[in-house]
Protein backbone atom coordinates (compact mmCIF):
# COMPACT_ATOMS: atom_id res chain seq x y z
CA UNK A 1 0.00 0.00 0.00
CA UNK A 2 1.63 3.65 -0.81
CA UNK A 3 1.79 5.62 1.52
CA UNK A 4 -1.08 8.87 1.37
CA UNK A 5 2.28 11.38 1.63
CA UNK A 6 3.32 9.89 -1.81
CA UNK A 7 0.02 10.55 -3.06
CA UNK A 8 -0.44 14.20 -2.53
CA UNK A 9 1.79 16.99 -2.01
CA UNK A 10 2.40 18.11 1.51
CA UNK A 11 3.03 21.66 2.76
CA UNK A 12 6.58 22.52 4.50
CA UNK A 13 5.78 23.54 8.43
CA UNK A 14 7.59 23.09 11.38
CA UNK A 15 7.35 19.92 13.29
CA UNK A 16 6.51 21.15 16.93
CA UNK A 17 3.46 23.95 18.07
CA UNK A 18 3.35 25.57 21.15
CA UNK A 19 -0.14 26.45 22.06
CA UNK A 20 -0.31 29.23 24.80
CA UNK A 21 -3.40 30.11 26.01
CA UNK A 22 -4.97 32.72 28.56
CA UNK A 23 -8.01 34.30 30.15
CA UNK A 24 -8.24 37.85 30.03
CA UNK A 25 -11.09 40.13 30.94
CA UNK A 26 -13.06 41.79 28.36
CA UNK A 27 -12.57 45.10 29.67
CA UNK A 28 -8.76 44.59 29.50
CA UNK A 29 -8.48 42.91 26.18
CA UNK A 30 -7.31 45.98 24.33
CA UNK A 31 -4.21 46.48 25.75
CA UNK A 32 -3.73 42.88 25.98
CA UNK A 33 -4.37 42.58 21.96
CA UNK A 34 -1.72 45.90 21.08
CA UNK A 35 0.71 44.14 23.55
CA UNK A 36 0.66 40.61 21.51
CA UNK A 37 0.11 41.63 18.31
CA UNK A 38 2.66 44.98 18.50
CA UNK A 39 5.12 43.75 20.30
CA UNK A 40 5.35 40.16 21.78
CA UNK A 41 4.32 38.23 17.88
CA UNK A 42 7.22 40.83 16.33
CA UNK A 43 9.94 40.10 19.25
CA UNK A 44 9.14 36.20 19.13
CA UNK A 45 9.21 35.64 15.56
CA UNK A 46 12.79 37.55 15.58
CA UNK A 47 14.14 34.59 16.99
CA UNK A 48 15.56 31.48 14.37
CA UNK A 49 13.42 28.57 14.52
CA UNK A 50 10.01 30.63 14.88
CA UNK A 51 7.99 29.93 12.10
CA UNK A 52 4.64 31.60 12.40
CA UNK A 53 2.02 32.29 14.80
CA UNK A 54 -1.78 32.16 14.56
CA UNK A 55 -4.30 34.19 17.41
CA UNK A 56 -7.66 33.09 18.10
CA UNK A 57 -10.65 34.31 20.56
CA UNK A 58 -13.01 31.71 21.98
CA UNK A 59 -16.42 32.08 20.28
CA UNK A 60 -19.01 33.58 23.01
CA UNK A 61 -21.05 31.03 24.47
CA UNK A 62 -18.54 28.75 25.02
CA UNK A 63 -17.77 27.79 28.61
CA UNK A 64 -14.67 26.02 30.59
CA UNK A 65 -11.84 27.39 28.25
CA UNK A 66 -9.28 30.25 28.42
CA UNK A 67 -10.47 33.38 25.64
CA UNK A 68 -7.40 33.43 24.07
CA UNK A 69 -5.51 31.24 22.06
CA UNK A 70 -1.92 31.28 20.34
CA UNK A 71 -0.84 28.97 18.46
CA UNK A 72 2.91 29.25 17.60
CA UNK A 73 4.97 27.05 15.09
CA UNK A 74 8.80 26.18 15.50
CA UNK A 75 11.05 24.46 13.51
CA UNK A 76 11.18 22.22 17.02
CA UNK A 77 11.20 23.22 20.28
CA UNK A 78 15.23 24.80 20.71
CA UNK A 79 14.01 28.16 20.44
CA UNK A 80 13.03 28.18 23.73
CA UNK A 81 16.34 27.44 25.26
CA UNK A 82 18.16 30.31 23.03
CA UNK A 83 20.37 33.01 24.72
CA UNK A 84 17.84 35.21 22.54
CA UNK A 85 14.53 34.04 23.77
CA UNK A 86 16.34 34.18 27.70
CA UNK A 87 17.24 38.00 26.76
CA UNK A 88 13.48 38.98 25.39
CA UNK A 89 11.90 37.20 28.68
CA UNK A 90 14.21 39.66 30.73
CA UNK A 91 13.30 42.24 28.64
CA UNK A 92 10.15 43.35 29.88
CA UNK A 93 8.49 46.96 28.47
CA UNK A 94 5.38 49.08 30.35
CA UNK A 95 3.31 47.71 27.90
CA UNK A 96 4.36 44.43 28.39
CA UNK A 97 4.20 44.78 32.36
CA UNK A 98 0.46 46.02 32.11
CA UNK A 99 -0.82 43.69 29.59
CA UNK A 100 0.91 40.61 31.93
CA UNK A 101 -1.04 42.15 34.77
CA UNK A 102 -4.30 41.48 33.25
CA UNK A 103 -3.61 38.27 32.75
CA UNK A 104 -5.85 35.84 34.65
CA UNK A 105 -4.84 32.30 33.92
CA UNK A 106 -2.71 30.67 30.96
CA UNK A 107 -1.73 27.56 30.08
CA UNK A 108 0.60 26.58 27.56
CA UNK A 109 1.77 23.33 25.68
CA UNK A 110 4.80 22.28 23.39
CA UNK A 111 3.83 19.70 20.77
CA UNK A 112 5.60 17.34 18.68
CA UNK A 113 4.38 16.62 15.17
CA UNK A 114 3.47 12.56 15.05
CA UNK A 115 1.63 12.51 11.48
CA UNK A 116 2.81 13.07 8.98
CA UNK A 117 6.74 12.49 9.89
CA UNK A 118 6.93 16.06 8.00
CA UNK A 119 4.57 18.65 6.44
CA UNK A 120 0.92 18.56 6.49
CA UNK A 121 -1.67 16.07 5.25
CA UNK A 122 -4.18 17.27 3.12
CA UNK A 123 -6.98 15.55 2.64
CA UNK A 124 -7.78 15.32 -1.40
CA UNK A 125 -9.25 11.96 -1.61
CA UNK A 126 -13.16 13.38 -1.61
CA UNK A 127 -14.49 11.73 0.92
CA UNK A 128 -17.08 13.79 3.11
CA UNK A 129 -18.43 12.50 6.18
CA UNK A 130 -21.77 13.72 5.56
CA UNK A 131 -22.64 11.56 2.43
CA UNK A 132 -22.03 8.23 4.31
CA UNK A 133 -24.80 6.90 4.34
CA UNK A 134 -26.67 8.41 1.29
Amino acid sequence: MNDRNDQYPTQHIGGTIMVVMMQVDPEHEDEFNRWYDEEHLLERLEIPGYISARRFKLEEGTDGMLNFLCIWELEDASPLQSEMYQQQRARMTDLHRRANEVIKARARGIYHQIYPPTGAFEDHSGFHPEAVGE
